[in-house]
């Protein structure tokens, strides 16, 4: 079949040659000579298309249906899967009470990650879901978690760098399970309701600009972010609402009774516990209500006899005006319980509220937030918190931005000023006030 096909092909190319210099050389023929030879050359053109539409009829249906699915598909995509990611890299200017230092960093829009979402449609209203997501510290390439916790770490004073997680690769979440008409039910390492609601509907910075009360009020009662170990059910939406439950087993510690490790002592009730989140969502208002109550995941043994609990909860929303979304939130906890308030004592009782707004014009938006933490704990550990941020959208999921920040920290506080990646600056001097200033380029893809 071959041979017969190439013969062909030499045999109707020599028309072609044939035909162009003869038109070429016009002036030697008679014009019904050009036209004659005009015709032939159509018929030509006629009979090899219909001989090559005749050999993809004879091709199998299915042949016929994948060649054209390899002609429209990229060859690199798998029905079912999303790959997904956010790249953020930025030059930072801070003061952490050791002097004005510049910095490379990341994660000054959001934490930079990647991350790989799947699902299996297997009938009757069911699907197989999972999602695996790791968060990459670009300036140094350590795999962590992201969203650091102001006021802690603070060995190294003037340390930007992003804490490791170790061997915890997918430190963000890794889930898996099943999604039905009456909800998704998933399990692993998950974030919580209370958590979303802060970062996604409470702050108007998210999660990452310099100043965002979303790394800053989460801290109040222990509110848990993302949890191992756990089962999520989260509901579908019905006239605007849905819930998002979270039961976690905790560190499934498998001993009966408190043990020590090194100076502290543990048992197996260590982060046990639950969260509860209820979101509206309908038209221009985003609202939300969630409460959460977990075991502490250790107790010092000098003077404390059991793990506390972590309890508390918020009321956050935001309401789009056209020209403006306007944000707010309200949090309020308490860590006590085996002695905790009289041994530990840090935020054993403290309240905290944000207000903050987003203001588009064209591809740019403003951002503006401020935050108050107030520790009724015998430490008294108040401060506040202050951000603007600027975003210019360069092209599609690529953008430029800026932000300044600065937290204030009353003579006992010593919070640290955090983007979505990195600590700016570890305060280790109580009732400093650090500031700082970052700009950088967010990739998502």
């Amino acid at each position: 079949m071959k041979r017969k096909t190439c013969s062909f092909r030499k045999q109707t190319f020599v028309p072609y040659v044939m035909g162009g210099l003869l038109v070429s050389a016009a002036p030697a023929f008679a014009d019904t000579e050009i036209d004659a030879l005009k015709k032939e050359l159509a018929d030509q053109k006629r009979l090899i298309q219909q001989l090559l539409t005749t050999r993809e009829d004879q091709k199998p249906s299915d042949a016929k249906g994948e060649a054209r699915a390899a002609r429209a598909t990229p060859t690199t995509a798998i029905p079912g899967i999303t790959f997904y990611g956010a790249a953020d890299v930025n030059v930072a200017r801070m003061n952490s009470g050791f002097g004005s230092k510049t910095s490379f960093g990341t994660g000054g829009m959001t934490a930079s990650s990647i991350g790989v979402k799947g699902e299996r449609e297997l009938g009757s209203g069911l699907k197989v879901v999972g999602e695996v997501e790791a968060g990459v510290a670009l300036d140094t390439g350590v795999v962590s978690n992201g969203a650091v916790v102001p006021g802690i770490n603070n060995t190294v004073p003037s340390s930007g760098g992003l804490v490791g997680s170790g061997p915890q690769i997918f430190s963000r979440q890794a889930y898996a399970g099943l999604a039905t008409n009456v909800g998704t039910f998933t399990i692993g390492r998950q974030y919580t309701g209370s958590y979303v609601a802060a970062a996604a509907f409470g702050n108007a910075l998210g999660a990452g600009f310099l100043g965002n009360g979303a790394t800053f009020l989460p801290v109040i009662g222990g509110m848990p972010t993302r949890v191992n170990n756990s089962f999520v059910y989260k509901t579908p939406r019905v006239s605007g609402f849905s819930g998002h439950f979270t039961y976690t087993t905790g560190s499934e510690n498998n001993v009966s009774n408190n043990f020590a490790i090194g100076a502290v002592t543990t048992s197996d009730k260590a982060g046990q516990g639950w969260d509860l989140g209820l979101l509206y969502l309908n038209g221009p208002l985003t609202a939300s209500l969630t409460t959460w109550n977990v075991n502490n995941a250790s107790f010092v043994t000098a003077g404390e006899n059991g793990l506390a609990e972590k309890k508390g909860w918020q009321i956050v929303g935001n309401y789009n005006f056209g020209f403006m979304r306007l944000y707010g939130a309200f949090v309020s906890g308490k860590i006590s319980g085996g002695n905790y308030e009289n041994v530990t004592r840090v935020l054993s009782k403290a309240s905290g509220a944000s207000a903050s707004a987003a203001i588009p014009f064209g591809k740019s938006t403003v951002y503006i937030s401020y935050a108050s933490l107030n520790d009724k704990s015998l430490l008294d550990r108040d401060g506040s918190l202050l951000g603007v941020a600027y975003k210019y959208e360069l092209f599609k999921n690529t953008n430029l931005y800026a932000s300044w920040g600065r937290q204030t920290n009353k003579d006992n506080a010593a919070y640290s000023l955090a983007t979505g990646g990195d600590l700016v600056g570890n305060v280790s001097t109580p009732g400093f006030d650090p500031s700082g200033f970052v700009v950088g380029l967010n990739i998502k893809f």
